[in-house]
């Protein structure tokens, strides 16, 4: 992204998909008011969630964009402690939504606990790419 027209085109996508996770979030909005059905309600709350989760990811990117990211002695520390402690409950999590969902016979809870079980991979694979981004920003300082 040297370029500043790839920078420009980039922000110009950053903001498109806030825009779009925007939309996500009102539509989960309305509609969740449609439904007394507890799992339709949760599914839809669900998406809604990742949605702004999402959207918060992409406006810290976006306003990273004019700043240098940095971590200081004392972030590098914090992020070692949080990998460490998290690590350990995390891979009981994963064992414990495979436990679950290999019990599960019914679709839609089996649905969502896979949907929770892939949640948890994918924080145990963050903490992985977390400690080696902790790692490379170490070497900076």
């Amino acid at each position: 992204m040297t370029l500043p027209e790839n920078r420009k085109h980039f922000e110009e996508l950053i903001k498109k998909w806030i825009i779009l996770e925007d939309s996500t979030i009102e539509a989960s909005s309305d509609l969740i008011g449609n439904s007394t059905n507890p799992i339709v309600k949760a599914i839809i709350d669900l998406v809604k969630m990742d949605s702004q989760k999402h959207k918060r990811i992409l406006e810290t990117i976006r306003l990273s964009l004019d700043t240098a990211v940095t971590f200081s002695t004392d972030d590098l520390q914090v992020v070692g402690s949080f990998i460490e402690k998290h690590a350990a409950m995390e891979k009981n999590a994963v064992e414990t939504a495979e436990q679950a969902v290999q019990m599960s016979s019914l679709p839609i809870p089996k649905f969502l606990l896979e949907q929770l079980l892939q949640d948890e991979k994918n924080h145990d694979a963050y903490m992985h790419e977390l400690n080696e981004i902790k790692g490379y920003m170490a070497a900076d300082t």
